[in-house]
């Protein structure tokens, strides 16, 4: 009863932080970006609550009791990312003064390649929402003792409410406490377990490689998992939404250099998991909520359930509010916040229809992650990098976009146990970015000789 009733508390909690935020979102860059004048901390905070996710969470802990430390990787391969991004994007992607990420492929290529960006975005982040539904319903079965589809339906329709009506600026207020709560919640369980209970010596294997994972899964989380968090709409919303480019690209480091400290962190939860618990004391239930409710102590256990809890919503908020935001703003074309809202409403449905039926959080990840990093960040990546030099032609754009994505999303319908599932992922970065690179070099005045 007590966890229900923390839960409802919680939740209101929430409502009336967006609706504080309510007055701010008076214009569409006020509503998507929260006004471009965002400090650092804020930035770096909901970076981080946005990528280490419940989702990502209770997917990876559940993917380490399965295949072991390998599966350090998924969260991982996020945090160099960042570090790359800060090294190379972050400032030129504050300095383009875009909305959204389809905005930005306009402004540096045309309008084929911002619709393009714009329509895979849409099916790629519906699948994003999918999964944070499945998270987030798995923690208040957890809580509550709902089945699946009506924790699905309840959990859903409180983060469509709360995302619709305070956009970006209620986000970004709430990712800082929410990441908090996920934090002290993860370190402290990590420490309860190996220092109050620890595994048998010798139970915990850390091995770069095993029979479940080798060198082209290394390959393949590094690349193309890496791939979906260097250039990510969500991602260049919170660097967007910096107050200037140099604090943009501060926070992609720090951002980095949590996002590695966690997988750690997460892994060694998942590892002790694998160590200590077997397939029969599981049951149906995933390993964190299961440590959450029946091996950590009762205090620590309601924090970390409510620790995944926030960060399920940081993440659900802001997939929502990017989908939509695209849809608006890219798709139709409109510079509507009523708009925006209502396909927030539109897209949380499909999803929440979705999630009614799928509980493979990570295997949902990953098939709706191939086709957009295949196709999109090749191409937006040689786009950026010559912002300043030379004009990526709309023609070899599109078309890099288009045969890479083609083959990411082969790779997604490949029979999962064969190579081609991660080949044809890894083959269609290497083919949009050969062609978007072509692209900037065909027959074209400079950027300065266009002015």
């Amino acid at each position: 009863m007590l966890p229900t009733l923390l839960l409802i508390l919680y939740g209101v909690v929430l409502l009336g932080i967006a609706l504080a935020s309510l007055k701010y979102n008076t214009s569409m860059e006020n509503y998507l970006v929260a006004g471009r004048s965002q400090r650092k901390l804020l930035v770096t905070a909901s970076m981080l609550a946005s990528t280490i996710g419940g989702g990502i969470t209770i997917g990876t802990v559940t993917k380490t009791w399965t295949m072991g430390f390998p599966a350090f990787w998924f969260v991982a391969a996020g945090g160099l990312a960042h570090f790359l991004q800060g090294a190379l994007l972050s400032r030129r992607v504050r300095e383009t003064e875009a909305l959204t990420l389809p905005d930005m492929a306009v402004k540096l290529s045309g309008p084929a390649l911002g619709t393009a960006a714009s329509v895979i975005i849409m099916i790629t982040w519906v699948g994003i929402a999918t999964s944070q539904f499945v998270a987030v319903a798995k923690v208040v079965s957890a809580i509550t003792g709902l089945a699946h589809q009506p924790a699905v339906i309840a959990a859903a329709g409180f983060l469509i409410a709360y995302t619709l009506i305070g956009g970006q600026k209620s986000v970004l207020r709430t990712d800082l406490f929410q990441f908090g709560i996920l934090a002290v919640s993860l370190l402290g369980a990590l420490a309860w377990l190996y220092l109050g209970k620890p595994p048998a010596a010798g139970s915990v294997a850390i091995e770069l490689f095993n029979k479940s994972f080798g060198v082209l899964d290394l390959v393949y989380y590094v690349v193309v998992m890496g791939g979906s968090y260097f250039i990510c709409p969500m991602m260049f919303g919170r660097l967007l939404s910096a107050d200037s480019p140099a604090n943009a690209r501060k926070s992609s480091f720090m951002s980095g250099a949590g996002m590695l400290l966690f997988a750690f962190a997460i892994t060694f939860i998942g590892l002790w998991a694998k160590a200590s618990l077997g397939a029969a004391e599981l049951g149906a239930a995933d390993p964190l909520n299961y440590l959450a409710r029946s091996v950590l102590p009762p205090v620590l256990g309601t924090v970390l359930i409510f620790g995944l809890l926030a960060a399920i919503l940081s993440t659900a908020d802001t997939v929502l509010l990017t989908a939509a935001g695209v849809l608006e703003n890219d798709l139709i074309k409109r510079k509507s916040v009523g708009g925006v809202r209502l396909w927030v409403v539109v897209i949380g449905i499909i999803g929440t229809v979705i999630a009614l039926f799928q509980t493979d959080i990570i295997g949902i990840l990953m098939k709706t992650y191939n086709g957009y990093t295949a196709g999109i960040v090749p191409v937006l990546f040689v786009a950026i990098m010559y912002k300043d030099k030379r004009r990526l032609s709309p023609a070899w754009g599109l078309a890099a976009v288009l045969v890479g994505y083609a083959l990411g999303t082969a790779g997604s319908f490949a029979p999962a146990a064969s190579a081609w599932a991660k080949l044809l992922p890894l083959l269609g970065l290497i083919m949009s970015g050969g062609l978007a690179l072509a692209g900037v070099y065909v027959k074209r005045p400079s950027v300065d000789q266009a002015a």
